[in-house]
This record gives C-alpha cells, sequence and structure tokens, in this order.
C-alpha cells in the first residue's frame, strides 16, 4: 500500500490504531475519572434526581391480626440535566507536515520486512497530536470536575481568562450542605470539625475521607494549634515529625482517624487553560466530605455528526462517544475533536463542603 498523508489522517484503521495507542501509553492523569464513570444519556436534556433515598425506614412490627400502616415513599429532588458540547480543532503546521512527509517517503521505500518499523516512526511522530485532541475534553472536565467538588459551582465561559458579564457556556449550581466556620474557630478547628462531623452523622452518615488541597491542609490541618497534641496523644514516639514539620497526609489520616474523623486525601493538580497558565483544579480554603469515592457519572450524547457527517470527513471514536476527525482545506491540514458531556453528581445533597475563607480571612 502507498502510504500518503490523506490516507494516514483518513484510513480508520490507521486512526484507530493510533488511538488505541495513544489510550494505552498516556501518561496524563484524567482526574474526573476517580469519581465519575462515563453513562449514556439518549437525549440532550434529561431528568436529572438530586439524591437518592440513602437512609430507608425501618419496617413496622404489627399485632397478627393489625392492620399494615400506609407509608408514602421518601421524596427525591429532581430537575433536568442538559449536555455540554466540547471541541476544538488542531491546526498542524506545514513545518510539522513536511517532515511526516519525509517518513512516509521512507515507509514507502522500505521492503516490506522493514515497513513495520517505519510505520511505528510514523505513529511515534503523530502520537502527540493525537493526545492533544483525545486529552483536551478530558481536561476541561477535570477543571469542572474539580470546581464543582471544591465549590459545588462550575462556570465556564467562552474562552479562559473571559471578562466578567461574558455570556457563560456553562453554569452549574449543586445544592451541597455548604458549612461556613468563623474566625473564632480557628483556634481549635480539629475540634470543630469533630463537632461538625458528629452532628452530621445522623442524616449524612458516616464519610469515609475530606478532599482538600495542600495549601489547605498546611494551614488548617497541621498548623492548628491543636494538632500537635493531637498527634503526640496518637502517634506517640513522633515527636520527631511535629518538631520538624515533616508531617505526611498518611500521618495526619492515622491521627484523624484515630479520634473519629475522616480520613485525608490531599490534591494538588493542575491544567493548562487555554491562556497558557497552570488553573489549579481543587481550590484553596475548602474541604469537602464525599459519602463515597464515586459520586456520579459522566453523561455523555452521540454527537449529532455521528448519524450526519460532514461530506468528505471520516471518524474514528473514542470513550464516551467522541468523534476524531481529519480534513484538509486552504489553509492547512487540522484534527479535530467532538463530544457531548456533562457531569451529572448523584447525591449532591449529602455532600459536604466546609468554606474556610471566613475563617483564614
Amino acid at each position: 500500500m502507498m502510504l500518503t498523508i490523506y490516507t494516514l489522517f483518513n484510513d480508520p484503521n490507521i486512526v484507530n490504531a493510533v488511538i488505541q495507542r495513544v489510550l494505552q501509553t498516556r501518561k496524563d492523569t484524567i482526574y474526573w475519572q476517580q469519581y465519575l464513570d462515563f453513562r449514556r444519556t439518549t437525549t440532550r436534556v434529561f431528568k436529572d434526581y438530586i439524591g437518592t433515598v440513602s437512609g430507608v425506614m425501618a419496617g413496622s412490627i404489627n399485632s397478627r391480626y393489625g392492620e399494615k400502616p400506609i407509608r408514602e415513599r421518601r421524596n427525591i429532588g429532581s430537575g433536568y440535566g442538559e449536555i455540554a458540547y466540547l471541541g476544538d480543532r488542531y491546526q498542524i503546521s506545514i513545518d510539522r507536515l513536511s517532515d511526516l512527509q519525509d517518513l512516509i517517503d521512507k515507509y514507502n521505500a522500505a521492503k516490506p520486512e522493514d515497513q513495520k518499523a517505519a510505520m511505528r516512526d510514523i505513529v511515534d511522530f503523530i502520537y502527540d497530536d493525537f493526545r492533544q485532541v483525545l486529552l483536551a475534553p478530558h481536561k476541561r472536565m477535570d477543571i469542572v470536575v474539580g470546581s464543582l467538588l471544591m465549590t459545588g459551582k462550575a462556570e465556564v465561559y467562552n474562552k479562559d481568562g473571559a471578562p466578567e458579564g461574558a455570556p457563560k457556556l456553562l453554569d452549574i449550581d449543586l445544592p451541597f450542605k455548604f458549612i461556613t466556620p468563623e474566625t473564632g474557630d480557628k483556634a481549635n478547628f480539629i475540634t470543630y470539625l469533630q463537632q461538625q462531623i458528629h452532628a452530621l452523622a445522623p442524616d449524612y452518615g458516616i464519610f469515609p475521607k475530606m478532599i482538600m488541597s495542600r495549601a489547605t491542609f498546611v494551614k488548617n490541618i497541621i498548623g492548628s494549634a491543636e494538632f500537635g497534641d493531637k498527634f503526640k496523644m496518637q502517634l506517640s514516639g513522633n515527636e520527631m515529625y511535629l518538631s520538624t514539620g515533616l508531617i505526611t497526609s498518611q500521618l495526619a489520616s492515622q491521627v484523624f482517624t484515630g479520634i473519629g474523623l475522616p480520613a485525608i486525601e490531599i490534591k494538588e493538580d493542575y491544567v493548562k487553560a487555554q491562556t497558557g497558565k497552570n488553573v489549579q483544579i481543587y481550590a484553596d480554603d475548602r474541604i469537602t466530605l464525599l459519602p463515597q469515592d464515586k459520586i456520579g457519572y459522566m453523561r455523555w450524547h452521540t454527537p449529532y455528526e455521528a448519524t450526519d457527517p460532514t461530506p468528505g470527513r471520516n471518524y474514528s471514536g473514542a470513550d464516551g462517544g467522541m468523534l476524531i476527525s481529519g480534513y484538509k482545506d486552504d489553509n492547512g491540514r487540522y484534527l479535530e475533536y467532538t463530544a457531548e458531556w456533562i457531569p451529572q453528581i448523584s447525591n449532591p445533597n449529602l455532600i459536604v463542603n466546609f468554606d474556610l475563607s471566613t475563617m483564614n480571612a
């Protein structure tokens, strides 16, 4: 087979092979997948139940001939979710295409037994082009889900860094249980946490862990005036760690679980925004208590182009119904993706968030 740049970017077998290579060998972490799994929706607007019946009422014990009491099903709040449209196109520079053409020429001139190695060189070369396309929507959802987890809100404008008042393309506001400690609670913040979580237990159950940024951990946990006493009490013989400040989240979690608090999970993840700057995914001055690790779904819908493709383009699929296509016009050659996703938090009314901004002001 004579290979050309056209066949390289349009042959479904070649494109799918490259996509699978990227998915199997990428080192980039997709952060939102720790909390959500893909789940398809057949409509762009879907009913979203805000919470589930998490505590089932105990059944009645009746006399042998007594009537059974009538119980109403406990209400679940509901609303509507709408799919968000994701898509970008990436232009491949002329210089890069020229280098690629050299590799293709080597492949075409190679003997049959040498073409496998020549094709591997081509795949290695275009690997990063496909990697950007495949990971871009995931990185956007990393930012969205991280914001939802730490603030209960997520906003997306047409471009990162848009001026105030610009129209929002995405605006989500979740009904978390928000708690705002006052300035006076800072001196005994760990005791305050204990009291609040104990008070929440009858309605919210037991929280296995709480997530926070490293800055929040340093400032409000190991920086708490009473942490040292609890640390020495729970982990006797570890005064050295305390005096040098070499306290890990694992050691702190041992202290917390020992006094009935959830384990600590520190988050310090970043994503590069369209402005070129790294964006911190998980906000400072926030602590979020989760009922479990998986808290919902990334709902996806089949893009319209899957049923009515643009003439002259070939499409390849990836996770979540994402479509990848390559095409050429008078200005150059492009790779682009299309995806229709939205995060759906299943039980937002069972998630508790401590807003420490007032206390730390």
